[in-house]
């Protein structure tokens, strides 16, 4: 994948219904040239399908909990945590902090009963949590 492809990529990202002409122009291709790319991307499973996107409803709240554990044990926490809606994102970490888990909800208490259900794990041995103030930069992948 070269520069070219990469910024098609960004490009088709930030507005996926942008034109072929559009697009040929933000990365300096004719349109053949273009679809060829866009094709070969499709082959190679770049892109792999052309969907709807329904836009979330922007919940109120954004918390991060940042866990440690007793030991390596990541991979017997994470199926627990998929039964909560409000869990968004869980990332297994290197370092320190052994997971990343993203709350989005509209409910402080809701917040910390989810907190809490994670802090009474056996495999757990601390709860930090942080609360999201602004976010700078959101890239879609």
């Amino acid at each position: 994948m070269d520069d070219k492809d990469q910024k098609l990529l960004m490009l088709l990202g930030e507005n996926a219904r942008a034109s072929i002409k559009e697009l040929a122009a933000g990365i300096s291709l004719s349109r053949t040239a273009l679809m060829e790319r866009l094709k070969r991307l499709e082959r190679e499973g770049e892109i792999t399908g052309y969907t709807l996107k329904p836009p979330q409803k922007e919940k109120a709240l954004r918390l991060f909990l940042m866990i440690k554990t007793h030991q390596p044990s990541c991979e017997l926490i994470a199926p627990r945590l998929k039964g909560i809606p409000e869990i968004t994102t869980c990332h297994s970490l290197g370092g320190e902090i052994d997971m990343m888990v993203e709350i989005s909800t509209d409910n402080l208490e809701r917040a910390n009963q989810i907190r809490e259900t994670l802090s009474a794990y056996s495999e757990v041995s601390e709860v930090t949590t942080s609360t999201l103030l602004k976010t700078h930069i959101k890239r879609s992948r």
